[in-house]
């Protein structure tokens, strides 16, 4: 029994032995593949950093056929665009607002809001563009004092109390209107206690209005007077004249009919002075649109034109808009034909920019490459702006596409950015708030 049991275990341990090796050594077996690392795959930011929201844009007006001048009634179309940088040339072909039925370009803009007198001519409107739409936002017909359509000048009080001002129907005085632009209701009205007309004359339409600490500073001629024009100096809270004052260096204001409801004219510099462009008529000029500018100052907190400055002092141009670029210079678009090689005045290829320099009188065209802008038509226009430390300015130039270039206030250095197709004239250029 004995012998039986000893086979029976030497058997059991070589079977067992045999089991093992196989299993642990057998080269017929393929090992176990290790994984290969795949490619690093960036982990997604959890809260990516989000894109700056834009605060504005920039509104383009065109107009089919020529220049929309303050009498035109050509097809007039607006485009929003958020940059004015380089990208593809805009088109108006089916796209944008057609406001012609209903709005001027000559408007007054704060904030995302056009305010005018529309064509229905008999009421003051609050209106937006939006999505290739106008929209009427609020209107509210004249009670008593009545303006004309594109002939009046404004002036902001503060940001929702808008002053219009304009001659009543004979221009025997001149009336105002105060609009308070959140509710659009006719706050309170009256007229300008101003020195009368002489016998046989009458006042212009508009004049030029400006605020400041409390006044209104309102320059006004009369229709036939031609060797000066005035200042009234108006308290802004009961519209009673403090003062008047009478300037003979310039023959008008570059505004006189029209205010500023489409051009700049005036501006004021970050340290507070008032500038004034004026214009007077050439000597043996056969129109009296033919003139030379001149810029004109009142020095923060003065109540009377700075004796000691006269600027832009040159025989030609005739200043058509101004903008401020720093407390030291301002870029002028101004209409010459004997500068640009125009063969005339009129509606012709006869205008261009430049900067002057406040403190020099020096002038300077600007170049963009080497080159001169190239030169424009269009003296209804207002295709500069100035934002966030740079000059948009737009030409309407003789057989190229309409074109805005980029000025650098503090380098000087000129961009090309945004083109228009060609077959549209380039009006202006407007910036409007995002809310």
């Amino acid at each position: 029994m004995k012998t039986i049991n000893f086979y029976v275990w030497t058997l059991f341990i070589a079977l067992a032995s045999f089991t093992f090796t196989s299993c642990s050594g057998d080269d017929d077996v393929e090992p176990t593949p290790t994984p290969t690392p795949g490619p690093d795959v960036p982990t997604p930011d959890p809260d990516p950093e989000p894109k700056p929201e834009l605060t504005t844009h920039f509104d383009i007006w065109v107009s089919l056929g020529s220049n929309s001048g303050m009498n035109s009634d050509n097809t007039q179309l607006v485009q929003s665009v958020d940059s004015l940088t380089e990208q593809e040339p805009i088109n108006f072909k089916n796209s944008g607002a057609d406001i012609t039925a209903l709005m001027y370009q000559e408007a007054i803009i704060k904030g995302k809001y056009y305010y005018q007198v529309p064509k229905s001519k008999d009421r003051i409107g609050k209106y937006q563009i939006v999505n290739d739409e106008v929209v009427t936002i609020a209107e509210f017909p004249f009670t008593g004092n009545t303006l004309k359509d594109r002939r009046y000048t404004h002036a902001w009080i503060d940001d929702k109390t808008l002053v219009l001002i304009g001659s009543n129907g004979d221009s025997n005085k001149i009336l105002w209107i105060k609009v308070d632009t959140e509710t659009m209701t006719n706050l309170a009205e009256g007229e300008l206690d101003l020195p009368e007309p002489p016998k046989g004359d009458k006042f212009n339409t508009s004049g030029i209005a400006a605020y400041r600490d409390g006044q209104i500073l309102y320059s006004f001629i009369y229709s036939k007077t031609t060797t000066h024009f005035y200042t009234a100096f108006i308290n802004a809270n009961d519209m009673t004249t403090e003062s008047v004052v009478k300037e003979d260096r310039a023959e008008m204001m570059a505004g006189t009919a029209y205010g500023e409801l489409l051009q700049n004219k005036t501006f004021f510099t970050p340290k507070g002075d008032y500038y004034i462009a004026c214009n007077s008529v050439l000597a043996g000029a056969t129109s009296t649109t033919q003139q030379y500018g001149t810029l004109l100052r009142i020095k923060k907190g003065e109540n009377n034109f700075d004796a000691s400055y006269k600027g832009y002092n040159y025989p030609n141009g005739k200043l058509v808009t101004v903008d401020c670029l720093s407390n030291d210079k301002a870029l002028l678009y101004i209409q010459d034909p004997d500068h640009t090689g125009a063969p005339a005045w009129g509606n012709d290829y006869n205008c261009y920019y430049a900067i002057l320099d406040l403190n020099t009188d020096a002038i300077e065209e600007i170049k963009y490459n080497g080159t001169v802008l190239p030169y424009s038509t269009g003296t209804f226009s207002q295709r500069s702006v100035v934002l966030d430390g740079k000059a948009y300015i737009g030409v309407n130039p003789k057989n190229e596409q309409p074109c805005v270039y980029i000025y650098d206030i503090e380098t000087g250095d000129v961009t090309k950015g945004l083109t228009i197709t060609t077959g549209y004239e380039f009006d202006r250029i407007t910036i409007m708030d995002n809310k």
